[in-house]
């Protein structure tokens, strides 16, 4: 069929997280979470709750690798306060990544221009504070555990230091391939 081929390798997942708020008096934190995915592409939305504060985070992208590794992203992090539209081309030899990032430079994503920089293992986009530390660096992992042919249980993990605030994640939840 026409609609199993366009779907092949595409996975759709979600997850749940509550957790006891940081400061007290505060009602619980949650985080949920809804995508869709394969090799080349991302979609994620996340509905969150953190400290009475609630947040909707975005990030979606589109890769495309074959010898020279270009990927466009836009990531909409509204409880870490980060938002970016941003434009990677990498090329990898011996394991070693290094290209040019252009990033927007503002929230008005699309009006206020980009920075370019070059790019490895990590950014070091220009600084425009004086002692600012700019070194930025994102790393993701992904551990999942086969239940079923098309069922998935998967743990996924995140460090980063983006315009200058750093974060860390760790969640569970399901993944069905169709």
């Amino acid at each position: 069929m026409v609609l199993d081929s366009l779907l092949a390798g595409v996975m759709l997942f979600s997850s749940f997280a509550a957790r006891t708020p940081n400061a007290q008096p505060n009602p619980d934190d949650y985080e949920v979470s809804i995508g869709i995915s394969n090799d080349n592409f991302y979609l994620n939305r996340q509905w969150e709750r953190e400290l009475g504060e609630f947040y909707i985070d975005d990030l979606f992208w589109y890769k495309y690798d074959n010898g020279i590794y270009f990927k466009p992203e836009y990531l909409n992090k509204e409880s870490q306060d980060v938002r970016y539209l941003k434009v990677d081309a990498r090329r990898s030899i011996k394991g070693l990544s290094f290209g040019i990032t252009s990033r927007s430079i503002d929230d008005d994503i699309l009006g206020s221009g980009f920075e370019t920089f070059v790019s490895f293992d990590g950014y070091l986009p220009p600084s425009q504070e004086d002692g600012r530390d700019t070194f930025e660096y994102e790393d993701k992992f992904k551990v999942s555990y086969k239940l079923t042919e098309k069922i998935r249980l998967y743990n996924v993990g995140e460090i980063s230091k983006l315009q200058g605030n750093e974060f860390y994640k760790a969640k569970v939840g399901v993944e069905i391939s169709l």
